[in-house]
């Protein structure tokens, strides 16, 4: 029994520690329930332990007609576990979101399903293993992301959306005016609305730090089919 309480506290820690750093960046899937998460993964393979006897003294017994005293194993510890690695995507895959261009919650995911896979090593009573990987996840969310800020600053790279009318509309015209400004378009999309025939155009661009905005978007105006013009800054994900 004491040992059950260590691993589900171990679990609980684990849990707090990595869904402390995503409350702090005020994610959906915040303190609550990466603990729930990590907390449920040992539940399930102490479980699993406990119908293959890994927990002898509190195994269920099951008898056979020709030896009443015969205790068997009910089952293989890794069934439960293997289920749980495949059933966490769908809850990680809920804290993804498509915003446009922008794609929010991907890391949010991967805590979780790193959250499971502690969580079992927990139940599991492989203290060092998990505590390793937490390190190391902690370290990757926290230090890893004042590098990025660095290197990959979030500021540069923005979304432009440009309104068109069907007539006169070059899509080439717009992309020759982003590249004699040194604007890296990294993903282009599309959509036409039917009830007013006007075109909308995403570029995901990666802008230079000397590009003069006011100027960009005069020239992008001087083409006749332009009838709007939006830039925005892409949130910070995590």
């Amino acid at each position: 029994m004491q040992e059950i309480i260590i691993r589900i506290l171990a679990a609980f820690l684990a849990g707090f520690l990595l869904g402390l750093e995503r409350q702090f960046h005020r994610q959906p899937a915040g303190l609550k329930t990466v603990i729930l998460i990590c907390v449920g993964s040992s539940l399930l393979m102490i479980v699993s332990l406990m119908m293959a006897g890994g927990f002898p003294e509190m195994t269920g017994r099951m008898f056979s007609a020709e030896d009443p005293g015969a205790v068997f194993n009910m089952g293989d510890p890794g069934r439960i576990a293997a289920q749980v690695v495949s059933g966490i995507g769908f809850l990680g895959a809920g804290a993804i979101i498509r915003q446009g261009l922008n794609i929010k919650g991907l890391t949010t995911a991967a805590t979780i399903w790193l959250a499971a896979a502690v969580g079992l090593a927990c139940g599991a009573g492989e203290f060092f293993s998990a505590f390793v990987v937490l390190v190391v996840a902690l370290c990757t969310l926290i230090v890893m992301e004042k590098i990025e800020e660095k290197v990959f600053p979030a500021k540069k790279i923005k979304t432009l959306c440009v309104i068109c009318g069907k007539s006169d509309f070059n899509l080439e015209k717009i992309k020759n005016v982003l590249q004699a400004n040194k604007i890296i378009v990294n993903n282009i999309d599309m959509a036409v609305s039917k009830s007013s025939g006007r075109i909308k155009v995403f570029f995901q661009i990666h802008t230079p730090e000397s590009l003069d905005t006011e100027s960009f978007c005069r020239e992008l105006e001087k083409n006749p089919s332009v009838l709007k013009i939006e830039i925005t800054s892409n949130e910070k994900v995590h």
